[in-house]
């Protein structure tokens, strides 16, 4: 039996969390014959000289990468590791920089033998298939959603026609014995939780709006998919059977986009006295939310949503096609502060036609609006993206930096401000935040413990670096 081990690259991220995504790949990969499991290198604090270690320990004849573009250069790395121990394993990319730049990754990997752009759900089983087959037999040219080399065009790189998952009910649930909640941290997006074990979940993919900072679509697509809310109420009975699962993640920023969907889910909650709390901790559009359905998803458990406010100013929302206006966000929060729901704020600093004035001007709106925590982030130029395809038509790509893609880091300096600049402004956003006595009091309610309390110190001072 050939084996595959799916992985998490090294990297630094405050997210720890199963990857769901491998999971939905090994479980296919399972059904197809194959032996499967899944490394999360974040979740093991590993350096390269202990995936190393691991890969020597645990031989696989496949190696499927899941990355972002801040994984770019360790993902480098950890192909020569790999080539190094096992030449001749076949070697996959997936996730949302391959997604996001399918073009190039192949030429940007010449050691990497495949790539999936978009779900890869949906070619991973054509491939196993003709993976099976004699390698002259090998058909690649079947595989949705597949880049490949074609030998007989002096290796040009083929992409493959795209397809995205229509039926979610469809997929199998993924392989959790494989990514074992219990072992993961007791808050996964790094700051706060309510009980423990968590498992995150998706219920709906695509997005129809046009946030020109948002390569979101390069992965799912336009088009709205939703899972039956019988089937994610069957894959929670599940998790909270053989794993103790306390608390849901729902992952998918669109989950509030149909409201009969939240209604029927939160009512399901209820009505069958799972007594799980849950919370969507990627962020909702504040437009998709009124009274009735936040009535419901606090009733059913529903205790914290981060919203996606973005910045402080209308022309900036204009400017990249983020459909919000300064009004409607003041409106749905405090309509949001009227529950026992804590709000965190996304606010985004550096796209470019911001001035620093504008910049300023998302900071103190965040102090103004009733939320409860907020998180600060500097603009990264993410491949897919409206933005992206304007820095390279522009020749821009030499400005970007994904060694410095991470939260509170700059891995792009707007023009006429220089990364110190950028990094000033970030930190007094949120000394300015988060020195009140209102949020401090608040923050502290929600410590579970000391080591939680160090913790969360840590993180806000690694935001002021």
């Amino acid at each position: 039996m050939k084996k595959i081990l799916f992985f998490v690259p090294i990297n630094r991220t405050y997210v720890k969390m199963p990857p769901i995504g491998l999971g939905y790949l090994a479980t296919v990969a399972r059904e197809e014959g194959y032996g499967a499991d899944i490394l999360n290198c974040l979740k093991e604090d590993m350096a390269f000289e202990q995936f190393e270690d691991y890969i020597k320990k645990n031989p696989a004849d496949i190696f499927g990468i899941s990355m972002m573009t801040f994984d770019f250069n360790p993902v480098k790395e950890h192909i020569q590791v790999i080539r190094k121990i096992y030449p001749n394993s076949l070697i996959i990319l997936g996730g949302s920089h391959p997604s996001g730049d399918y073009e190039n990754v192949l030429d940007d990997y010449p050691d990497a033998d495949l790539a999936f752009r978009g779900e890869a759900e949906v070619g991973i089983r054509e491939l196993l298939t003709e993976l099976k087959k004699e390698e002259k037999d090998r058909d690649y040219s079947k595989v949705h959603n597949l880049l490949w080399r074609d030998k007989s065009q002096d290796n040009k790189v083929i992409i493959n026609p795209w397809k995205v998952m229509d039926d979610l009910d469809s997929l199998d649930f993924p392989a959790w014995d494989l990514m074992d909640p219990r072992e993961y941290p007791r808050a996964p997006h790094g700051a706060f939780a309510k009980n423990f074990p968590i498992a995150p979940m998706v219920i709906t993919r695509g997005c129809p709006f046009r946030c020109t900072f948002c390569s979101g679509k390069t992965v799912t697509g336009n088009k709205i998919r939703k899972r039956s809310i019988k089937n994610v109420i069957d894959e929670i009975i599940m998790l909270k059977r053989k794993y103790g699962v306390r608390e849901i993640h729902i992952e998918d920023e669109n989950f509030t986009l149909h409201k009969d969907l939240v209604m029927e889910f939160s009512s399901e909650l209820i009505n069958k006295k799972l007594n799980i709390s849950w919370s969507c901790p990627s962020g909702v559009r504040l437009d998709t939310l009124d009274k009735e359905m936040l009535m419901n998803m606090e009733k059913s458990g529903c205790y914290s949503l981060a919203v996606g406010v973005e910045f402080g100013s209308d022309r900036i929302h204009k400017l990249t096609k983020k459909s919000l206006t300064l009004d409607i966000i003041k409106q749905r929060l405090d309509l949001l502060s009227k529950y026992d729901i804590k709000v965190t704020g996304f606010f985004l600093m550096g796209i470019p036609g911001e001035t620093k004035e504008d910049m300023m001007k998302t900071a103190e709106f965040a102090r103004k609006l009733k939320i409860d925590r907020a998180q600060f982030n500097n603009f990264m130029p993410l491949p897919g993206s409206e933005v992206y395809k304007e820095f390279i038509e522009k020749g821009k790509k030499e400005s970007i930096n994904t060694d410095h893609f991470f939260v509170h880091d700059v891995g792009y300096v707007p023009e006429g401000l220089t990364r110190e600049e950028m990094k000033n402004i970030q930190r007094k956003a949120y000394i300015r935040f988060y020195l009140r006595p209102r949020i401090i009091y608040g923050l502290l309610k929600d410590v579970t413990s000391f080591d939680h309390f160090k913790h969360l110190f840590s993180r806000f001072l690694d935001g002021l670096k």
